[in-house]
């Protein structure tokens, strides 16, 4: 957090205004492992990476956002942390999204009026190294939402989970 405090501090000293964020960092740890034998370890290292460095993000550069009425957040999530649909694949992974999802729809809620769109957004299962070569999406088709999201008009959707373009639920 203090490397990104330090980032946010150091662009803005520089005069560089940073008006979208796409929280994209994630990692995939005890994929195989049961619900019940997911461990301690394994949350952690999920939750510090999936969750808490998303928070991180924006909390240094949204006030910067609200400051100047204008910005756009999209937080890359995934099927997996849908509780729609959520079955018993990668416990710390899943749950992690399922947070990230309720950040975006917290911050959506902190930040509405203020000029800023916050989304989530699933890619789909994508050729990269943690989807693997045998992913059905290639990394333009999962960037694809992620990029119309971040590039929304100001009468955009806020708050809301989306894939392929299309609003999905939580």
């Amino acid at each position: 957090a203090r490397t990104i405090q330090r980032l946010a501090r150091d662009l803005a000293s520089r005069g560089v205004r940073v008006d979208i964020v796409v929280n994209n960092a994630a990692v995939l740890v005890g994929e195989s492992r049961a619900v019940l034998e997911t461990t301690d370890d394994d949350l952690r290292a999920t939750f510090e990476t999936n969750v808490f460095g998303a928070v991180a993000v924006c909390r240094a550069f949204v006030p910067g956002m609200i400051a100047r009425r204008f910005g756009r957040v999209v937080n890359v999530s995934s099927q997996a942390g849908q509780l729609a649909s959520m079955g018993t694949y990668a416990p710390a992974y899943s749950m992690s999204k399922s947070a990230l999802n309720a950040f975006t729809r917290q911050l959506a809620a902190a930040t509405r009026g203020k000029g800023i769109l916050v989304n989530s957004a699933c890619p789909g299962w994508v050729r990269t190294d943690m989807g693997g070569p045998t992913a059905t999406r290639s990394v333009e088709e999962g960037a694809d939402t992620i990029v119309w999201l971040a590039t929304l008009p100001a009468v955009g959707p806020t708050g809301g989970f989306f894939s392929d373009r299309r609003e999905i639920e939580w």
